[in-house]
């Protein structure tokens, strides 16, 4: 009865320690790319995977500039300064972004 008690808090601790890597993973990607570190380290402790899946691949574009990765709601390249045009594909759907100078 101890080991597999000893097994599940091992496996529980390593659960609860790799969410907790996808906030911090997830956060300095979303830095990189011109976004808040705040907000999306708070996205990826609560998405988990989830979260660092979405600065990977659904919120992501390019700079037009420099082909530097960016997230779409930023407004100026992190990279080479630049300001970032108004997507020319923006669909509404559950991970559509818009900014509201536009």
């Amino acid at each position: 009865m101890a080991d597999v008690l000893t097994v599940a808090l091992a496996v529980g601790l390593l659960s609860i320690a790799a969410w907790i890597g996808c906030g911090i993973v997830s956060a300095v990607i979303a830095r990189r790319r011109g976004a808040s570190a705040y907000s999306w380290v708070a996205l990826g402790f609560l998405l988990g995977p989830v979260g660092l899946f979405l600065v990977l691949k659904v919120l992501a574009h390019a700079c037009p500039a420099c082909s530097a990765p960016v997230l779409r709601a930023v407004r100026q390249c992190p990279n080479c300064g630049d300001d970032i045009p108004r997507l020319e594909y923006n669909p509404v759907g559950p991970f559509w972004t818009y900014r509201r100078d536009w």
